[in-house]
């Protein structure tokens, strides 16, 4: 009889080791998740936003690419907009193909991008600033300008 109060007491032991050991992995396990959530989750945030701009931008300018105004014009802010009224900027023109040269993320939040064009034969090239801002989780061109 006290051979199996023995092993009883050992079975709880065991039990208790295993119980406190599992109580402490995750302790551990969660100190190191927020640890990884406060330094790699907005790093990885600011990624797929500034990757959301990039799309936005890649799908404005294969409109004007392919001389599709009526789409072209969904990407532009009121602001842009008036600038393309003022002839500031062409919407359309002689373009070929573009390579984005440059991304920023400015201090209030819009993204700036350097995006060289080319013409139809390749013989002149230009850069122009395009800024986008976000508007309710969607990017729109805010601003474009010619680089200097």
């Amino acid at each position: 009889m006290a051979e199996k109060e023995i092993d009883k007491k050992g079975i709880v032991k065991v039990l208790v080791f295993a119980l406190i050991l599992a109580f402490l992995v995750i302790g551990v396990l969660g100190w190191q998740y927020r640890r990884i959530e406060k330094e790699q989750v907005p790093a990885l945030e600011e990624r797929l936003d500034q990757k959301s701009a990039e799309v936005v931008l890649e799908k404005f300018m294969h409109a004007r690419i392919q001389q599709n105004e009526k789409t072209a014009v969904t990407y532009l802010t009121e602001a842009a907009v008036e600038q393309k009224n003022k002839n500031e900027f062409s919407l359309l023109g002689d373009y070929k193909t573009y390579e984005i040269l440059n991304q920023d993320k400015l201090p209030d939040g819009r993204s700036r991008f350097g995006v060289k064009i080319y013409n139809e034969d390749k013989t002149n090239d230009w850069v122009e600033v395009i800024i986008l801002t976000k508007v309710s989780d969607q990017y729109y061109i805010d601003s474009v300008e010619m680089g200097g």
